[in-house]
């Protein structure tokens, strides 16, 4: 059985402090260069329903359109304060993601993990991405489940992960020692999943989808995010997507009512060093 460690009040709250910290970064930078951004996931209901962040909430998740995104890695690749570095899946080898990081230096956030990895883990806020979908009905569900594989193939064979199920458990590590045996890398492996999520990158496609987060997400229309709408999160303004509602529902069904009591918490890591900050 794998055991859930529990945050504290106060280290949950240091906690959404550090990361608030890397997003005002992110949103001055995307401001400046005139970038679009969306909170997005948990945060998004936040945003909506608390104003903030959602009260056991401990990190953050914004998504890009993938035009965005990658203008804002190739920003960030040249001018990037020296207290945080911009991590994906294609500057960093261990890194076993396929969307961004945007980390705070000399903090730590350690996961179950990080000792399979070559970098030092920080705290971080996510960058998810939104690709095109392809308007033929059929193309759209071919290309869909390809991503869906490819992904799961990155994801299985980069880490060796612990289950408490035992037949995911089993599939898993069998992806992971199958990968090591043909000296076939997982980095090769998330190459071939960005190339195949930006396939219809340049088409003038309706509608998209964020398709490493979880299964076979939910497409929507580019108008469910566009034009954007602003609402307050904590002490500043941020960017939430035209249709949020639509959006929120897909994914979460009634996403206004709280949840359990019993469920109202987060894993906290294994260990976490909030540095100077």
């Amino acid at each position: 059985m794998i055991k859930e460690k529990r945050y504290n009040d106060e280290t949950l709250k240091h906690q959404q402090q550090v990361s608030m910290k890397i997003l005002k970064y992110l949103i001055e930078i995307c401001e400046e260069h005139k970038l679009t951004y969306f909170m997005y996931g948990g945060t998004l209901i936040g945003a909506v329903r608390h104003h903030g962040y959602v009260p056991w909430d401990d990190d953050i998740d914004v998504i890009m359109f993938r035009e965005d995104f990658e203008k804002l890695n190739k920003i960030l690749e040249k001018n990037i304060d020296c207290k945080f570095r911009f991590m994906n899946c294609l500057n960093e080898k261990t890194y076993h993601y396929t969307w961004g990081r945007l980390m705070l230096k000399n903090t730590l956030f350690k996961e179950w993990w990080a000792d399979q990895v070559d970098y030092t883990p920080n705290i971080y806020i996510d960058i998810f991405i939104l690709d095109n979908i392809p308007n033929n009905k059929f193309k759209r569900f071919i290309h869909r489940w390809k991503c869906y594989f490819l992904n799961m193939l990155s994801s299985y064979s980069s880490i060796k992960y612990e289950n408490d199920s035992k037949i995911k458990k089993i599939i898993q590590q069998t992806v992971y020692y199958t990968m090591k045996i043909l000296h076939i890398s997982p980095y090769t492996i998330r190459k071939k999943c960005v190339k195949s999520f930006t396939q219809y990158q340049n088409e003038d496609c309706e509608e998209v989808c964020d398709f490493p987060s979880s299964g076979i997400m939910p497409i929507s229309f580019k108008t469910d995010w566009i034009p954007l709408k602003k609402v307050k999160f904590e002490d500043i303004e941020v960017n939430i997507p035209n249709n949020y509602d639509k959006i929120l529902k897909l994914e979460y069904g009634d996403y206004m009512e709280l949840p359990p009591e019993e469920s109202r918490f987060r894993t906290a890591p294994e260990e976490i060093d909030f540095g100077e900050y």
